[in-house]
């Protein structure tokens, strides 16, 4: 569970109040926000998403007003960062970065040789990074160029098995690298013996047990690997990048969460569990940071949090079997999710999910990206013209103008 608050969090949506709507016949319910970020020099939310949108968002109490940048690419757009006052970088759904420059939209750098999606893009003081599908990373100092980064194979730190009776154990990943594995068990205080108490499977990620083995010690493994399914090295869709620092976090397909802390040379896996059958990984979705405390949503309602810079995570309640879009990180820093079919809800101090209404609030669209706001306040977009505020302990669907 992520650090708990003394007092209680000002996003909990246990009893929110619905806002009146003044919508009138210029209310849009086409567009389809994918990305967006407020953008200081404008004094706007900037959005982005399918069928080349890129507009401007002003925000009322009243109403949210978008107002459309002329001459967008005719592409879909499938992420945004925010990376200084006046720019502003945009992914597109075929691997090609732009930059919006508070005038014009202009292309940057092809980053995909696939053509694949660009899904996540995020900054700091230490750079850039953008990633994607099949197993698209680039990073870039100055925002103007970008170079690939290849994970041509992951560390695995020791792992301990939480029991030894016969079974073939997972490991949760694939593709491990035969030189560098350790194994080491024992029978009966015996060093274990290959082909004879045990098999490894390292295309495939398992190791079978023929016989008991000893719990004292308890058998372990270590090992480097390739990212990707068995034989399809480094094919992971990479869906989120956070940085703290220099540390860098990815997460995505397989339930895999990778941290480098030289700028991408070298790379272990976190939150690693053994399983006395295949397991069934996490598809990790989107993911934030704030300094030491992170979380990870994805789908299923599958999430997790991480109160160290990610070195471990713990598993947090599910709010539901559906999919988990966007998270943010609120008062106390709960996190305040959204997702499919208009799922919207909060995380209270003991560890809850207080779920928004629906019915209510007439939400009938995914919602996916959260907006932090000056004033302190959420702004969540997504679908069908969605547009939702969370303030002070309330949350209020704004109409979308245009």
């Amino acid at each position: 569970m992520i650090c708990k608050s003394k007092i209680a969090s000002t996003i909990l949506l246990a009893s929110l109040a619905f806002g009146s709507s003044n919508a009138s016949a210029t209310q849009t319910s086409y567009v389809d926000v994918m990305d967006a970020g407020y953008l200081p020099s404008q004094e706007r939310v900037i959005v982005a998403g399918l069928h080349g949108l890129v507009g401007l968002l002003e925000v009322t109490q009243e109403a949210a007003t978008l107002s459309m940048i002329p001459e967008t690419p005719s592409v879909d757009f499938t992420s945004l960062r925010v990376v200084s006052d006046t720019d502003v970088l945009l992914g597109s759904s075929n691997g090609m970065l732009y930059r919006y420059d508070g005038k014009v939209i202009s292309e940057v750098q092809q980053l995909s040789e696939y053509n694949e999606p660009i899904l996540d893009i995020s900054s700091n003081e230490s750079g850039i990074w953008a990633v994607g599908g099949r197993g698209m990373i680039s990073k870039s100092t100055d925002g103007v160029t970008f170079e690939e980064v290849i994970i041509e194979e992951v560390s695995l730190p020791l792992i301990e098995f939480p029991a030894a009776f016969a079974a073939d154990w997972y490991i949760g990943v694939s593709n491990l690298d035969s030189d560098s594995l350790e194994f080491k068990a024992t029978v009966n205080g015996k060093p274990a013996i290959d082909g004879e108490d045990y098999i490894l499977y390292p295309d495939e990620g398992f190791i079978q047990f023929q016989n008991q083995l000893d719990m004292d010690p308890a058998p372990t493994i270590k090992t480097k690997f390739a990212p990707g399914p068995p034989f399809r090295r480094g094919d992971v869709s990479w869906n989120v990048v956070m940085l703290n620092g220099t540390v860098v976090t990815l997460a995505g397909e397989f339930g895999m969460v990778l941290q480098s802390y030289d700028g991408g040379e070298t790379w272990v896996r976190r939150d690693t569990q053994v399983t006395p059958r295949e397991p069934e990984p996490a598809y990790w979705m989107a993911g934030v940071q704030k300094g030491e405390v992170a979380v990870l949503v994805g789908a299923a309602g599958v999430n997790k949090s991480s109160a160290d810079s990610g070195m471990t995570w713990e598993e947090n309640m599910k709010p539901g079997r559906e999919g988990l879009f966007g998270v943010a990180l609120g008062e106390g820093n709960l996190p305040v999710i959204s997702g499919a079919v208009g799922l919207m809800g909060a995380m209270s101090d003991d560890g809850e999910w207080q779920m928004a209404d629906r019915t209510e609030l007439k939400l009938l669209s995914w919602i996916k990206t959260p907006v932090s706001m000056p004033d302190g306040s959420l702004l969540v977009l997504g679908g069908r013209g969605t547009a939702i505020t969370v303030s002070d302990g309330k949350i209020s669907r704004l109409p979308m103008l245009q």
